[in-house]
């Protein structure tokens, strides 16, 4: 007697439960694409960082403040090694960003092609792509970031070198006017990178849950 209800309501759950599914994958792969934009985040702070020490270790001895200059000279090849290692890895975990992006992207169009009212299917499309632009802009922002960081992290090691190759305070003095130069790039190169995490973490605000 109760056949019938049974049928239509295993019916109406195998209709229903697919969506769900969707939607609950979903939202897990957009956490999964925050996790990627905060881990590339964290990876260029860090590349900062270890950036911005090593220049800290090269201005003690060329503008002639350090007074162990041997020790100082390997804490600066110490600093150097880390900036090398932690750039390279901000330029991988960019990469691993930007592929779950694209898996972000494609579920997120899976479900819009789901919803039934034209209008409001054409506004969520409108959002996906609003989205996608603001992310394009994130991409560009750190793609910007590592191609001047890499650079000036090799123009660091030429004047790293320079200092093994005669390790004396005359040596080091003579290498003021491209420490300057060197310095004023990195300023740039440092507000650049800033600039990037700013318009990384307004992205991301834009995909975060309440």
């Amino acid at each position: 007697m109760n056949a019938k209800p049974t049928v239509a309501l295993i019916v109406v759950s195998l209709l229903v439960a697919p969506r769900a599914l969707a939607q609950t994958e979903g939202l897990k792969e957009a956490d999964r694409f925050v996790k990627t934009i905060q881990n590339t985040s964290q990876a260029v702070t860090d590349a900062r960082l270890k950036t911005k020490t090593a220049l800290d270790w090269y201005n003690a001895l060329v503008k002639g403040d350090s007074t162990d200059m041997k020790g100082d000279y390997k804490r600066l090849q110490k600093a150097e090694k880390d900036m090398n290692s932690q750039v390279a890895n901000a330029r991988k975990i960019s990469g691993d960003m930007d592929k779950q992006a694209g898996v972000y992207f494609s579920a997120r169009s899976a479900e819009i092609s789901q919803i039934q009212d034209v209008a409001m299917r054409d506004q969520a499309k409108k959002r996906l792509d609003d989205s996608k632009q603001a992310y394009d802009k994130v991409k560009s922002a750190f793609k910007g970031a590592g191609d001047a960081l890499a650079p000036f992290a090799k123009d660091l090691s030429d004047h790293i070198k320079y200092l093994g190759a005669e390790l004396t305070p005359d040596a080091a003095a003579s290498l003021k006017p491209q420490g300057e130069e060197l310095n004023k790039k990195g300023g740039t190169l440092f507000t650049q990178i800033d600039a990037s995490l700013t318009t990384a973490t307004n992205y991301m605000s834009t995909l975060k849950t309440q």
